[in-house]
């Protein structure tokens, strides 16, 4: 029993060395490379082209973490992927982040508001834009709801304003025909949809347009936490004629890079690293790569981010290889504790296995007393040796003790208490 129990005591810590050591083989391949599916937006969306050449360029390097693209809808598509499990990482606005299950990676890019005011128009305020038409850009409903917090804040009422969808060909007819009164629209300070809403209106109509200031935008902000005040600067637009001719105060959203908050701290710092490393390797043919924004990391901040994000932005990202150490190092402390147990467990059955040898000794010594011990002593001599075929029962019973050794205790109990009764027998 003894050595049937040894042995099966060691299989059972060599399999758990052996699975130590597989597991840290598996995870040096499977879980330091890792496929991380990208909710991006629809095809030939600034989102989905930017991935796609991120992940061409990264493709030479043999990252450890790979990414495979998933477009989708729209933005809020993008979001509900990744609520539901489906995305790992997704392309998201900032207004449209309601779920504490999404984490920020990076800022892409900062997407400013613009009410662009045609020439000639009598409207230099946000205010009296009451009982006026706005048109709204084709494909971007997303942007209505900030345009009704920005008239919220101003106590406009909703049925107050007029709105009009208007498709990008449609938008100077709509100007010159003075069906609308101003472009509410969303873009970069730079290339893109706000831009091209700019150059729309200012074609249209003939002298100088107008972008209108939000002067409550830091106040709009505060109340909405996930707009934020920003200045468009003069110029932005164009610079002949300066489009703004001033520096204009506005609202913002961000389009975020954001990820589970299960992610490992790992994958999501090595996003971070790989996004900011290859900026400038993109920048060449992807101008937008330099909106590209490190996130607010500060405790409190309106989104919350990715601890391993905020790692490598903090310069604390642990290593791959400090990582494994620290693995290797707990699987050394499980090493540890197993052996000790497995050396405690059998300094038991030694002492066990000595008590069963003490316990036969025993019994011969008992033989060796009964020549010379009265009637008294023969009683308590038999008491002893029922003792001990009683211990010897119950340890075979708890199959503590093979059938074979109870057998040879059996057999020497038996032989020694013939001797005690023949000694009994001679004393009467």
């Amino acid at each position: 029993m003894r050595q049937n129990r040894r042995r099966v005591l060691l299989m059972i810590l060599a399999c758990l060395l052996a699975g130590i050591g597989v597991g840290a083989v598996v995870w040096w391949f499977s879980f330091a490379h890792i496929t991380l599916r990208v909710a991006t937006g629809p095809l030939g969306s600034d989102g989905q082209k930017f991935f796609a050449a991120f992940v061409r360029t990264v493709a030479d390097a043999h990252p450890r973490v790979r990414l495979k693209l998933m477009p989708t809808a729209d933005s809020e598509a993008n979001a509900k992927a990744l609520v539901a499990g489906e995305a790992d990482l997704a392309v998201v606005r900032s207004d449209m982040l309601t779920s504490t299950e999404a984490q920020t990676i990076a800022i892409l890019r900062r997407q400013v508001v613009g009410l662009v005011v045609p020439p000639h128009t009598p409207i230099e305020k946000v205010r009296e834009l009451s009982g006026k038409t706005i048109g709204l850009v084709q494909g971007a409903e997303g942007d209505a709801p900030i345009l009704d917090q920005i008239l919220a804040y101003y106590q406009i009422p909703a049925d107050k304003v007029q709105r009009v969808v208007l498709a990008p060909g449609e938008i100077g007819p709509a100007i010159r025909q003075k069906r609308v009164a101003a472009m509410f629209a969303l873009g970069p300070a730079g290339p893109g949809p706000l831009a091209d809403v700019v150059t729309a209106v200012a074609k249209a109509g003939k002298g100088t347009l107008s972008i209108l200031e939000i002067e409550a935008a830091e106040a709009i902000a505060q109340r909405f936490p996930l707009l934020e005040s920003v200045d468009i600067p003069a110029g932005a637009f164009g610079t002949a004629p300066l489009r703004p001719e001033d520096s204009v105060t506005t609202l913002s959203v961000t389009l975020r890079l954001v990820a589970r908050a299960s992610m490992p701290n790992y994958a999501a710092g090595e996003v971070a690293r790989l996004l900011f490393v290859t900026k400038a390797k993109l920048a060449p043919t992807f101008p937008q790569v330099g909106s590209i924004e490190v996130p607010d990391t500060t405790v409190g901040a309106a989104l919350p981010f990715h601890p391993g994000a905020a790692a490598y932005y903090n310069g604390d990202q642990t290593s791959l290889l400090e990582q494994f150490e620290d693995y290797f190092y707990l699987g050394a402390i499980l090493i540890s504790i197993i052996g000790s147990g497995f050396a405690w467990m059998m300094s038991v059955w030694r002492r066990a296995l000595s008590q069963d040898q003490e316990q036969l000794l025993r019994l011969l010594a008992i033989v060796q007393e009964v020549p010379t011990a009265d009637l008294d002593t023969l009683k308590a001599l038999d008491k002893e040796v029922e003792a001990i075929h009683a211990r010897a029962v119950e340890r075979v019973a708890h199959e503590a003790i093979e059938p074979e050794q109870f057998q040879v205790v059996s057999q020497v109990v038996t032989e020694v208490r013939q001797v005690i009764d023949k000694h009994r027998t001679t004393q009467r």
